[in-house]
């Protein structure tokens, strides 16, 4: 691919946004597309928040590689 290609990622889940960050990394432009109104988030970890482990925030996904 061309460095001027761009690559859209249809649903925002855990691998929609692992795929997004993956194409990314190369110089690619990624942009995701999810059908939910709210920011991603780790539907794994979803219970976690709902049981008062963790906040919210926590299972955000971001396009952002985590640290």
């Amino acid at each position: 691919m061309t460095s001027n290609t761009r690559v859209v990622v249809t649903g925002a889940g855990l691998a929609g946004v692992r795929l997004a960050r993956r194409l990314g990394e190369p110089g690619l432009s990624a942009a995701l597309a999810g059908d939910e109104e709210r920011t991603p988030y780790n539907r794994v970890l979803l219970t976690e928040v709902l049981a008062g482990r963790y906040t919210p925030e926590v299972i955000a996904l971001t396009m952002e590689a985590p640290e």
